[in-house]
């Protein structure tokens, strides 16, 4: 768990107005901390936006249901029923229109699903520590808003993420998600494959983060035909992920920079230790400001 107050700022960074980095796992010890930051930073009441974890949720593309809008949920309820791995009884779902596409059909829309008996338990915990809970919201959208909102990139731009075990290409445009690739290599991987940055050459799994960043670039270009990436920007802090934005860079010939938390929000030392779930933390919290 990790947690964010940030005061956002017309163009530039949010400015960090405090965080509760992760405390364990037991549901108990995180309600406890987090309430106890609530009181002590006086932030009952304050809108909150919880950001779900990667695996915690589905996103499907369907087709637009041809229904008025006031039925488009339960249309898509029913589209979903033979692809969600539970029942669709115990689903909550939000659409979001998927951007078009270079081939004219009928109008896609991206549904995402996520359990509703393991989603209750957490807006208790937000609830019962006063803050006001305002958006649920996925870490594809959280990513976007660190794009646009604390970067402020509006062209068309590529970022890599990588958590202890696995990792995400994005691909996004002004404010607009476009799609997401799943790697199923972390930075715990990539540690061990580059020996924490004393390996002088670049390795095998460098290689592969490399093709997968082409490959989804090369999709973004066939499929939605909105001009190239600009940019691939690396999000995270240390020398095997600056060794990976050089390694990308030169491999693919195109501009890729290492993004560390200092550049994200404004007032916080480029020295200090942060979680890797800060990213989502922050984004989040841009989509609620």
């Amino acid at each position: 768990m990790t947690a964010v107050h940030v005061r956002p700022e017309a163009g530039q960074p949010p400015q960090l107005l405090s965080r509760l980095d992760a405390v364990g796992a037991e549901p108990a010890r995180n309600l406890q901390a987090l309430a106890q930051w609530v009181a002590a930073r006086q932030l009952h009441g304050v809108p909150a936006t919880l950001t779900l974890n990667y695996g915690s949720y589905q996103i499907h593309q369907v087709d637009k249901p041809d229904v008025p809008a006031d039925e488009q949920r339960a249309a898509l309820r029913w589209r979903l029923k033979d692809v969600l791995d539970h029942s669709p009884a115990d689903a909550v779902i939000d659409c979001f229109d998927a951007p078009p596409t270079r081939q004219k059909r009928i109008e896609p829309a991206q549904v995402v699903a996520a359990r509703i008996s393991r989603l209750k338990p957490l807006v208790a915990t937000l609830q019962a520590t006063g803050l006001d809970l305002r958006r649920i919201d996925i870490p594809e959208f959280a990513l976007r808003n660190l794009l646009s909102r604390a970067l402020d990139r509006r062209d068309t731009t590529a970022l890599l993420y990588l958590l202890p075990q696995r990792g995400v290409l994005q691909i996004c445009r002004d404010d607009t998600f476009y799609f997401a690739r799943t790697l199923e290599h972390g930075l715990e991987a990539l540690a061990r494959a580059t020996g924490g940055g004393a390996f002088s050459g670049h390795s095998d799994l460098e290689d592969r983060i490399a093709l997968e960043a082409q490959r989804t670039m090369d999709y973004y270009d066939s499929h939605f035909g909105q001009g190239p990436v600009k940019k691939l920007l690396v999000l995270g802090r240390g020398i095997e992920l600056q060794r990976l934005a050089e390694h990308i860079a030169s491999a693919l010939g195109v501009a890729a920079q290492l993004v560390t938390p200092a550049e994200l929000v404004r007032g916080l030392d480029a020295a200090e230790p942060t979680h890797e779930l800060m990213p989502l933390a922050l984004g989040g919290a841009l989509g609620c400001a």
